[in-house]
């Protein structure tokens, strides 16, 4: 029976990472073929011009469009190039980024009470958001299950944990777009936007609101766990979770910015230092909500169009256009880095648990319990972990 399982565990997780690694296709296909139309539109634009500069009249006007479609050939020839250190550097941002959300979510693990070794959390973070590449974004939760399933995690409780630390980063994200489109007064149909998502991604981690309909979703949990969780749910637990995600969409801003940076067709023209950083946070935080909201396999479409839109006044649309798929491809990549690098961490620790024989069983057994508490509760105070489930 023991073989049986581990044989449809293993199934599961090749049918899983199969469909995460179709998404993660999906993704950059898309992303190669919003490259080809560019390449295809500025190519017509130049002919356009050129062709419209034969049929002119006025020499003044001739010569311009000549020098427009020279600047469109330049365009053509180069639009997709970066420089390479400076994607690397927003790579490093966007993983900079990631390590706060993913050290949150452990603290609300920990909020109810289901505790891991750090590395099997950190690890369970980025291979789970891979999930979101999955139409639906379910595939997140299933990932995560999966890995930390060996710590003897309750799914229900872990799910939740999930639920809370997404829609608290969404909720974030919401509030520093609107706080940057207001400031740069683009458009106020965007800002308002910015508003709403923040709202429907902040009600449902509010804790009165959230200990109301807790107790109706969990109807196959014992009412005194439910009980236990909800007075856990609490506002010190959600404000830590804004003043920790700040710092997430703080590295995901920087993150675009060097993208932006990067680009050899980028017009910065007049625009300050202050204007092209607020564009920066305030297109990144507006475009990862909407995509998230969107359900769309990893945002595809949603992002580049509210990137492309937020950025155009700032560097132009050519550079616009080529940074929302930069930023798609340097995230992606990062993503499948760090899932490498921390389940190597991961793995290592393992190893050096199995590699250190136990002279006393029952005496390590009490020691592992007591760290794991002891781990806790820095966390919450008064953290109960059961031994036998360690």
């Amino acid at each position: 029976m023991g073989v049986n399982k581990r044989v449809l565990r293993t199934l599961f997780q090749s049918m899983a990472i199969a469909l995460v690694a179709w998404g993660i296709y999906h993704s950059v296909t898309k992303a190669t073929q919003q490259l080809a139309a560019q390449r295809t539109s500025l190519a017509q634009q130049s002919a356009e011009r050129l062709t419209a500069a034969k049929a002119s009249s006025d020499p003044q006007e001739a010569d311009r469009l000549r020098d427009e479609a020279a600047a469109l050939e330049h365009q053509v020839r180069n639009f997709w190039k970066a420089d390479p250190l400076t994607l690397c550097l927003a790579g490093l941002c966007y993983a900079a980024g990631m390590v706060p959300a993913s050290i949150y979510w452990r603290r609300c693990l920990f909020a109810l009470g289901q505790t891991a070794p750090t590395p099997a959390i950190i690890w369970a973070y980025f291979y789970g958001n891979l999930g979101k590449y999955f139409p639906g974004k379910a595939m997140v939760i299933v990932l995560r299950l999966a890995a930390l399933a060996p710590y003897g995690v309750k799914r229900i409780a872990t799910s939740l944990t999930i639920f809370i630390e997404t829609l608290t980063m969404m909720a974030v994200g919401g509030a520093v777009a609107a706080i940057a489109l207001i400031l740069l007064n683009l458009d106020w149909r965007l800002t308002a936007l910015a508003i709403a998502l923040l709202c429907t991604t902040f009600l449902p981690t509010w804790p009165p609101l959230l200990r109301q309909i807790l107790p109706r979703l969990q109807k196959g949990v014992a009412p005194e766990t439910v009980a236990e969780w909800t007075a856990r749910i609490n506002w010190r637990l959600i404000t830590h979770g804004w003043l920790t995600l700040s710092l997430t969409w703080i590295g995901f801003g920087l993150s675009l910015m060097f993208v932006l940076h990067s680009s050899s067709v980028a017009d910065f023209g007049s625009a300050s230092t202050t204007r092209i950083m607020l564009s920066a946070f305030g297109a990144c935080a507006l475009a990862v909500v909407l995509g998230f909201v969107s359900l769309i396999p990893g945002g595809a479409g949603v992002r580049e169009v509210v990137l492309s839109t937020v950025l155009t006044p700032v560097v132009g649309p050519t550079a616009a256009l080529c940074a929302a798929v930069w930023l798609r491809i340097v995230w992606l990549a990062t993503e499948l880095v760090m899932v490498g690098l921390t389940g190597l961490f991961h793995a290592q620790s393992l190893k050096r648990i199995q590699l250190t024989p136990p002279s006393n069983p029952t005496k390590t057994q009490s020691q592992t319990c007591t760290t794991h508490r002891t781990e806790c509760r820095t966390i919450v105070p008064n953290c109960s972990v059961p031994c036998d489930d360690l």
